[in-house]
């Protein structure tokens, strides 16, 4: 029993629908977030959509969207390697932190991603 319990205690919860976007919330001991809104509008992919209004749900749209999400991963991973950081989540995705400290990496994915 005592076991399970720690095995229970060595996790966060996070919401219906949560996106994870490096690592897992079973046995996470270093978990993170993003503020996806800040980190898309940092990618070329947005700002292109922004710019010359391309439909989100056309061919189009969905293709920048792809590629968008691929350059967000990359730039989640390396700095969530960087800072030791074994799970990175959308902001508010994560409903009970077990206690544990998370930070938002917002800030340094926005600017690896203007690197």
């Amino acid at each position: 029993m005592a076991l399970m319990a720690g095995m229970l205690s060595a996790q966060v919860t996070l919401k219906r629908g949560a996106v994870v976007y490096f690592g897992s919330a079973a046995n996470t001991t270093a978990p993170a977030t993003i503020d996806l809104d800040k980190v898309k509008s940092a990618t070329e992919q947005w700002q292109k959509i922004e710019a010359d209004g391309i439909d989100p749900d056309s061919a189009r749209g969905k293709q920048l969207i792809q590629e968008m999400n691929k350059v967000i991963r990359e730039a989640v991973k390396s700095i969530a390697r960087d800072e030791s950081r074994d799970l990175v989540v959308r902001e508010k995705d994560i409903t009970d932190d077990q206690g544990r400290e998370v930070v938002d990496l917002t800030k340094k994915v926005v600017e690896k991603i203007e690197e």
